[in-house]
Order: C-alpha cells, then sequence, then structure tokens
C-alpha cells in the first residue's frame, strides 16, 4: 500500500528475506486455523485469554483505564468480566483471522449476518454515496469485507502495519472482493475523488489524533479528542451516513453487522454538534456489544488542557 495509491497484490521481492520467515510461519498458522472447526478454535482461542491477562500488562493496563473511564458506575469485578469478554472476543477473532483469504469466498461470506440490511438497500437507491461510520472492534476486517462482497464498490484508510509482511497481507484481504485501500497519510482527497466517482466510504472515527487536528467532544460522557473529518466528508461528497458496528457472536459462532438507519439530519450547520452527534452513535453501538471494542487502545490520550493522559502501567 502506497500513501496515494491503491493496493498492489504483488509480493515484494523485499518481503521473501530470511529475516521473514517466521512471519510467514505464522501466516500458514493462520491458514490452517481457517480451516479448523470453529467450535475447536473458539475454545483454543479462549484457552490463552488468562495467558494474555497475565503477560500483556501495558495492553491490559489501557483496557482498564479506558473500561473504567467510560463505564465508572460498573464495580471492579464487572469490569473485569468485560475486560476479559473482550480478550477472548480479540483472540477468537485473531485466530480466525485467515478465513478471508484462505476460505472460498461463499464460504467466508455466509459466515457472516448483516442485521439492518435494509438501510444499506435504502441508501443506495438514492444513488448517493455511504459513508460506512464503524468504530474499532475486534472483527472489524472480517466483517467489513461484507460490503464489498456483496457488490458495493468500497473504498477505506488503514494506518500501515509495522511488520510489511502483516501489511502486505492484511491489505491485500481487505480488497479481496474489489476496492482501495489508502494509506492514512494520504489525506482525505483520494477518498472525496473516489466518493465522488462512485465509492463508499470505510471510516473508522474513534482513535485519538491529538490535539491539532481535533476537536474535544464526549465519548461516554469523557472528554474526547474527535476528528471532525466526518461531516465534513458528508457535506463534499453529499454523502449517507450509515452508522455501523462489526462483532462477533460467540453463541452461534458466526460474525454479525449490526447496521443503523441514516444519521439525519446530516451533516448541519453546527460542526460541534455533528461530530457529538457521530460519538453518540458510537455509544449507542457500544451499549449492548462493549466486549467487542479494542479497550486497548489510547482513545483518550489527549487531555483538553493540552497535556495527554498516560497509558503506563504505574
Amino acid at each position: 500500500m502506497t500513501k496515494d495509491s491503491a493496493l498492489d497484490h504483488k509480493i515484494p521481492r523485499s518481503l521473501l528475506h530470511p529475516r521473514y520467515w517466521l512471519t510467514w510461519f505464522s501466516l500458514a498458522l493462520l491458514a490452517i486455523l481457517a480451516w479448523f472447526p470453529v467450535k475447536l478454535r473458539d475454545a483454543l482461542a479462549a484457552s490463552c485469554a488468562g495467558l494474555v491477562l497475565r503477560f500483556s500488562k501495558k495492553q491490559c493496563y489501557a483496557a482498564r483505564l479506558n473500561i473504567g473511564l467510560c463505564f465508572p458506575e460498573l464495580s471492579e469485578q464487572q469490569r473485569e468480566q468485560m475486560l476479559f469478554r473482550s480478550i477472548c472476543v480479540g483472540l477468537k477473532g485473531f485466530f480466525a483471522l485467515g478465513e478471508p483469504t484462505f476460505l472460498p469466498a461463499k464460504r467466508f461470506l455466509g459466515r457472516i449476518k448483516a442485521n439492518g440490511w435494509e438501510h444499506v438497500e435504502a441508501a443506495r437507491k438514492t444513488g448517493k454515496p455511504i459513508i460506512f461510520m464503524i468504530p474499532h472492534t475486534w472483527t472489524i476486517d472480517a466483517c467489513g469485507l461484507y460490503f464489498s462482497g456483496m457488490g458495493l464498490t468500497m473504498c477505506t484508510m488503514m494506518h500501515s502495519a509495522r511488520n510489511p509482511v502483516y501489511d502486505w497481507f492484511l491489505n491485500r484481504q481487505r480488497v479481496r472482493f474489489g476496492g482501495k485501500v489508502y494509506e492514512r497519510s494520504a489525506g482525505l482527497k483520494p477518498i472525496i475523488k473516489d466518493m465522488r466517482n462512485g465509492y463508499n466510504f470505510f471510516y473508522l472515527p474513534d482513535q485519538d489524533h491529538g490535539h491539532d487536528a481535533s476537536v474535544f467532544v464526549p465519548l461516554f460522557g469523557v472528554p474526547k479528542a474527535t476528528l471532525p473529518a466526518l461531516p465534513k466528508l458528508a457535506k463534499l461528497s453529499g454523502a449517507i451516513v450509515l452508522p455501523v458496528l462489526a462483532t462477533y457472536n460467540e453463541s452461534n459462532r458466526q460474525y454479525e453487522l449490526q447496521i443503523r438507519s441514516a444519521m439525519e439530519p446530516y451533516p448541519t450547520s453546527d460542526l460541534m454538534a455533528d461530530v457529538r452527534y457521530m460519538n453518540a452513535e458510537i455509544e449507542v453501538l457500544l451499549k449492548n456489544h462493549p466486549e467487542q471494542y479494542m479497550w486497548f487502545l489510547k482513545y483518550f490520550r489527549s487531555l483538553p488542557d493540552g497535556g495527554k493522559r498516560s497509558y503506563r502501567p504505574e
């Protein structure tokens, strides 16, 4: 994936260097796990949750901090239960990471259930582009493929993974059914151009990008540095905004999309109100599925006074 162009499917020769052989071996394991009986694979994943709690101290500290900020009304035991469930969901999603690449398309797409697809159909009938506003959950990649798999022309922006082999693999997987993936540093210009040419946009709204690019509006009652890009994009492109949550149903062992009705009116003349509306939709999406969220991300690092919240264990 380059800064201002879509992904090249070819494997760069540099990624075949011996220093990446262990990474390629891990991808081979993901290919094997993709064909495992799902019940067995989920049990294997859940059995590793205790190890994550024990050894991923920094990540668990960040998750506990975020959960405590967002759900102060919960007891310590309830917050720990939410953390444990989130780790279980995350591990099940990780162990299944090879499914979108290594399973046949029909079989993979058949593992995804879209709740509220009628909202997508209603938006498509207008002829306007659609912005799918979708916060960071563990199965966001797998569920996101459903849209292009169902024939929607998609584009999105992602931050490059540190390991170049994983970066190539994940972004190749993201365009399996077509579409474009841009590096986040490319900015919004190629996205706006694509949307004006009939593309729909897969937008992740919830990470903290610092003071300079953000405005502060509440998320679960906590002031959060939030990009004001969504209302601006909707205005420039004339797009309809649909809030979506990507989830993994641990009971029936299927991926599920929770699609809400279009945000209306959107955008308005009040930028701050529009950004708050977006965060309010995130709250509604997560209300019944808090364990699906990637709580280890530093969502509340930036503080309104210009300082930064520490996410390091004391």
